[in-house]
């Protein structure tokens, strides 16, 4: 499968981004009753020091991801999402959203899912992210659990 990431500066108005995000939200109701999308906003990936990409096989978007400041080092990665799981889609959103946030200072990246999300739990721990306390709106939240990378050794 021949993958090319895209950087994508107006997610928001971007029929590919939508109809990913769309079937995001979709699987995220079957695994914790909640689609998370007021947690994170298209509009999120337009702000300053913010990026959306996605990753197109041909011309058919097959995965999404985005960052956004949370700190003035820290940026926060929101609406990870592959269609095919096992392809190492999510792997190469992710490592190209490390990329980016490294360029543009960020020294950790943080992130959230939700601990039934065995899925997500299993892939962040695999590339490298550490489980944290639980930061921002997610403190106190049981069903939470939050991740953290260190950017320094990219």
């Amino acid at each position: 499968m021949n993958i090319t990431i895209e950087r994508v500066t107006r997610p928001n108005e971007d029929e590919r981004v939508i109809n990913l995000i769309n079937k995001l939200n979709d699987s995220l109701v079957s695994v914790s009753g909640s689609d998370g999308a007021k947690r994170a906003n298209l509009d999120d990936f337009t702000q300053e020091n913010a990026l959306f990409m996605i990753a197109l096989s041909g011309k058919d978007a097959v995965a999404c991801g985005g960052f956004r400041p949370l700190l003035p080092q820290i940026c926060e990665v929101k609406r990870m999402f592959s269609l095919e799981k096992g392809k190492g889609l999510g792997r190469k959103i992710l490592s190209a959203l490390e990329i980016a946030a490294k360029q543009f200072n960020y020294q950790y990246i943080y992130l959230e899912t939700r601990k039934n999300n065995d899925n997500a739990v299993t892939f962040y721990l695999k590339n490298g992210y550490r489980i944290i306390e639980n930061y921002g709106i997610y403190r106190g939240r049981k069903e939470a659990i939050c991740f953290s990378k260190e950017l320094l050794y990219l």
